[in-house]
């Protein structure tokens, strides 16, 4: 994966002062009460996790503070569609975007990344690579 640059500080490191969390539930339920909480969601390889990506987007609209940004890496697979009895929204990229800004994200960067391992190693025989979408979107202040 080529690097990639924007203006958030990127680290290695954590500080001590940092608040960041993960945590396991629906997406949807665990943040249907939450206003303008977050400064960055950051969401590698989970928009088609979704059973409806449009309840996603505009989750992710509504926990950003303003002024905060959503950093997406991933591709757009669906986990849902052709699943018996698993309602599924499935966008293709364009409408995705068009959504995004719709909802009332300033989108500031869209790239199409190439090769995007997401299980295996270099040692193994079996390599998955992806090509994937990379979004940067600011709610505006």
């Amino acid at each position: 994966l080529p690097p990639y640059s924007c203006r958030m500080s990127i680290s290695t490191s954590i500080p001590e002062n940092a608040v960041f969390g993960m945590c396991a539930g629906d997406f949807t339920e665990v943040y249907a009460e939450d206003v303008n909480r977050f400064d960055v969601i950051a969401a590698s390889f989970f928009l088609d996790t979704a059973h409806n990506i449009i309840e996603y987007l505009e989750i992710f609209y509504k926990i950003l503070k303003p002024g905060g940004h959503l950093i997406s890496l991933g591709p757009l697979l669906y986990h849902y569609a052709g699943m018996a009895n698993q309602h599924s929204i499935e966008l293709p990229w364009d409408d995705v975007l068009s959504l995004v800004k719709q909802i009332g994200f300033q989108v500031e960067e869209v790239t199409d990344v190439q090769d995007v391992p997401y299980i295996g190693t270099t040692t193994s025989m079996l390599n998955v690579l992806y090509t994937c979408k990379f979004l940067i979107a600011r709610k505006p202040s």
